[in-house]
């Protein structure tokens, strides 16, 4: 299974978003993880937003199934248990 992965701008980062993916990736060692490029369709996407806002524009992402929205760290083991079930 295929994630993209998307980072927001990161105007107001409230903690390190590259941290939280690494341990991400480390954790989910059975998901194929590739940043997003235009004309690619993923199996899911993956959006890492630095605060509440979530603003990253994500319209033009081809995705066939879950979209995953993460703006804190807290929301990691969510995010890993939901990426295990997959």
């Amino acid at each position: 299974m295929v994630f993209g992965v998307k980072y927001c701008g990161g105007c107001n980062p409230r903690y390190d978003r590259t941290t939280f993916f690494d341990t991400v990736k480390k954790r989910c060692p059975e998901a194929e993880f590739q940043y997003v490029q235009p004309e690619v369709t993923y199996d899911h996407l993956l959006v890492v937003c630095g605060c509440p806002s979530r603003c990253a524009d994500i319209s033009k992402i081809q995705v066939i199934g879950d979209t995953f929205k993460v703006s804190e760290e807290s929301q990691m083991e969510q995010l890993i248990t939901e990426i295990k079930q997959r």
